[in-house]
């Protein structure tokens, strides 16, 4: 039996010249297991958005069981997330399918504890490690039980020990007759599959059983690029080292060790090219970072000949032009190249990552495929023309063609003299690397080189002869810009609170409730000894509710001017006698004094899941006379997941702005607009992507 038909479907994006699928049919049976494989932009993603009604048809049907869920893991994972904390956002689909509290209960404790991710259940969405964000995007979909599971390139971001448990997991699921359509570039998957579909610039070239494909020799070979291997060769020692970490440890939380890096030494040697690996969430990016000089040690020392680049993992937010070329030109204009010399460099850049000048230079940067804004992103770092570069997960979700040309660059960088550090999860990838870190749980287990393996990690050679240059990293400037943007992630998250306050242990309504009474009382009263006196409720109210006094004087002394300002105008203005404006004026203090008091202990005593729970069943009631409560409630929790979303992506474009030069410092006021305009631009992009997102992710997850 059919769960899917899908009959001569075609598909065309708005402005785009070529179909992203074209005249496809097939079918998919009941509790079969099925790969849809095919290069980067030839219409997978698309297929997927389609059966699952994300895309509007254009021509062709679609049939669908409607007995049968289905759940669509996407392919970037932050797209999926709809709440702010991991607990609340596992459980969002099955609160949306009306299940007992139990229920609801029990599935999110088996998905996060499947995906090992019930310790972090507390934690902020946004505190995960990319890999662990993917963890929790296919937790929050399991979770609603789809009988039709379809993942679009879902695990490309884990580790091999996290991928080997959704293997298992989907084995589980299909020998429970659940239907299973995995998009995927990735050779192992392939082989998990029964039935195999191919599709090549929006056509199916082949569709049948495993076995069949796997007999179209060239055909695989051009999907999985056999060539990869071929880089393995020519290991080389290299020269002398050009950067070393000493002992270096950073914490993100400064209560918690387990949250960074702790003691951290190894070296890197010129001309180089070094694999660091481990599972999500290990602290390879932290490590990365680090070294490019985003983030500052707490303890021990990064030496280096020359500051190093670094190319993020998130293309869309590496690109700040809205052509190709000038996309390339960002960073070394930045630095002061210019004319010819600019342009050389550009060619170089682009013709190096295989988007040739002459074909991609007028090319919009945001209407580029996925790979191919990877390797634009990839440009922009090279035209830098840095000694020591470093790679994020270079290759994380590409095609076999496309992460062939990404390696052979990584290579081709090393024969030229350069010194490239990258992560990634992938052996085959960790084998054409001259040197291999190991890390887990933010320390280093393992730095292995090729003339002599087994090396003592962080033993520096002592019989080679060369005179060490090394001078102390000195991190960006723009630093604690960066350190600021990420206490507010950390406060928006509430995750720096360790105690729990007396108020606390009340019912979130009752806290909501109780708030609720103070802060009218507060602004109801007139009288000065009245207002004196819930003055001086609300100062233990803040005691209770865990806000501590210190805090509580600050932050009266920071408005006091405020207060003080607008007392002066009304005693001018107001007419009355002497005394009567004295007291007024006392009165407007103490009452507003009293009311700030109010929301501050308030926001401290409660948490977004507190206040979310205490709200809905406050306005249970209203859901009896038909008022949508739901739909208000929704609208809290998207907002509390993206504003501190919005802040990411705001970290994440400034990380790419500091290493491309482009927060440097403007003198004059059009220079400091010419500044912020990269930094906008982006953002509002990414803010409409996000938006538009978020909105699939709940359909998804069954809210209706």
């Amino acid at each position: 039996m059919n769960v899917i038909s899908v009959n001569h479907l075609s598909f065309a994006y708005e402005n785009s010249e070529h179909k992203a699928v074209d005249d496809v049919s097939f079918n998919i049976e009941e509790g079969s297991y099925n790969a849809i494989v095919g290069a980067n932009g030839s219409g997978k993603s698309t297929l997927a958005r389609l059966i699952c009604n994300l895309e509007q048809l254009q021509s062709g049907t679609i049939e669908t069981d409607k007995n049968k869920t289905i759940g669509l893991i996407f392919q970037s994972p932050k797209d999926q997330i709809v709440s702010s904390i991991v607990y609340r956002d596992t459980a969002f689909g099955p609160k949306n399918l009306n299940l007992s509290k139990g229920e609801v209960e029990l599935r999110t404790i088996e998905c996060l504890n499947f995906l090992e991710l019930l310790d972090k259940a507390q934690k902020s969405s946004s505190s995960l490690s990319l890999g662990q964000t993917q963890k929790l995007a296919a937790a929050g979909m399991l979770a609603v039980w789809p009988q039709i599971l379809i993942l679009d390139e879902s695990i490309s971001m884990l580790d091999p020990d996290s991928r080997k448990t959704i293997y298992e997991f989907l084995r589980f699921w299909h020998k429970k007759n659940n239907t299973i359509i995995h998009i995927t570039h990735d050779k192992e998957a392939v082989k998990e599959a029964e039935n195999v579909i191919c599709m090549e610039k929006g056509k199916i070239v082949f569709s049948g059983n495993r076995t069949s494909f796997f007999k179209q020799i060239s055909l695989c070979q051009k999907l999985f690029n056999q060539k990869i291997n071929e880089l393995a060769g020519g290991k080389k020692a290299g020269g002398e080292t050009v950067l070393e970490f000493k002992n270096v440890s950073f914490n993100y939380e400064k209560n918690d060790k387990k949250s960074g890096i702790n003691d951290i030494s190894f070296e890197l040697r010129k001309g180089t090219l070094t694999a660091i690996s481990g599972p999500s969430g290990s602290g390879k990016s932290t490590v990365l970072e680090l070294g490019s000089g985003l983030l500052k040690p707490d303890f021990g020392e990064i030496l280096c000949t020359d500051n190093p680049s670094f190319c993020q993992q998130n293309a869309s937010n590496s690109l700040f032009e809205s052509f190709a070329c000038d996309d390339v030109a960002f960073g070394p204009k930045n630095a002061g190249v210019e004319g010819s010399r600019l342009k050389i460099k550009v060619q170089q850049a682009m013709d190096m990552v295989n988007l040739p000048y002459e074909v991609f230079a007028e090319r919009q940067s945001m209407k580029l495929s996925g790979g191919e804004q990877r390797r634009l992103a990839i440009a922009g770092i090279i035209a830098l023309d840095k000694d020591i570069i470093f790679f994020d997960e270079p290759t994380a979700g590409l095609d076999g063609e496309s992460r062939y040309i990404v390696l052979k660059l990584l290579k081709q960088l090393t024969e030229e003299g350069k010194t490239v550090l990258f992560s990634t999860h992938k052996n085959d990838e960790i084998l054409l690397a001259d040197s291999h870190i190991k890390i887990k749980d933010g320390k280093i287990i393992s730095q292995t080189f090729s003339e002599s393996d087994g090396k003592e990690v962080g033993k520096a050679p002592d019989s080679r002869g060369f005179v060490s240059r090394l001078k102390l990293l000195e991190p960006s400037s723009s630093v604690n810009t960066l350190a600021s943007l990420r206490k507010i992630l950390i406060s928006l998250s509430g995750q720096n609170k360790k105690k729990v306050s007396v108020i606390e242990k009340m019912h979130p309504a009752l806290r909501i409730l109780l708030f609720l009474s103070l802060f009218v009382i507060s602004l109801v009263f007139r009288n000065l000894w009245q207002c004196a006196l819930m003055m001086g409720v609300t100062f233990i109210y803040c005691l209770l509710c865990g806000y501590s006094i210190k805090k509580y004087i600050v932050s009266l002394l920071k408005i006091f001017p405020f207060l003080i300002f607008f007392s002066i105008f009304q005693f001018i203005f107001l007419r009355t006698d002497l005394n009567s404006k004295i007291i007024y004026c006392l009165t407007t203090l103490l009452r507003t004094n009293a009311a700030i008091g109010c929301i501050a202990g308030f926001f401290v005593s409660i948490s977004e899941s507190d206040l979310l729970d205490g709200l809905s069943v406050l306005l249970k009631p209203l859901s009896l006379i038909k008022i949508p409560v739901r739909y208000f409630i929704l609208m809290l929790e998207i907002i509390f997941r993206f504003i501190p979303l919005l802040v990411e992506e705001a970290i994440s474009i400034i990380k790419t702005q500091i290493i491309r030069g482009g927060l440097g410092k403007a003198k004059g006021f059009i220079a400091k607009v010419r500044n912020i305009i990269p930094l906008i631009v982006p953002l509002v992009i990414q803010t409409i992507k996000r938006s538009m997102s978020l909105a699939d992710a709940i359909t998804m997850r069954c809210f209706k």
